[in-house]
């Protein structure tokens, strides 16, 4: 799923959620090999441990956490309502 997407973050953050520090990542997934003459982008926004973020940024996978997310959020649970 979205295997043709190019996920970039296009800005984050640092914030405190429940005493803990978190990253507010903003994102852009792009798509515009799949369907000629058509771009479609995905935007969106998600919270990750900043320890996380800053080793996936060295680890140069920061896209792939991204892409991990979306999948996430799109893919219905076992039992959940379509």
């Amino acid at each position: 799923m979205m295997a043709n997407y190019e996920f970039t973050e296009t800005s984050s953050r640092n914030i405190t959620e429940n005493g803990e520090q978190m990253r507010v990542v903003n994102y852009r997934g792009k798509d515009d090999s799949s369907i000629p003459n058509t771009v479609l982008n995905v935007d969106g926004s998600f919270t990750m441990p900043v320890m996380d973020y800053f080793m996936a940024g060295a680890e140069n996978r920061l896209s792939e956490e991204i892409r991990k997310h979306v999948v996430e959020r799109l893919t219905v649970p076992d039992g959940g309502a379509e």
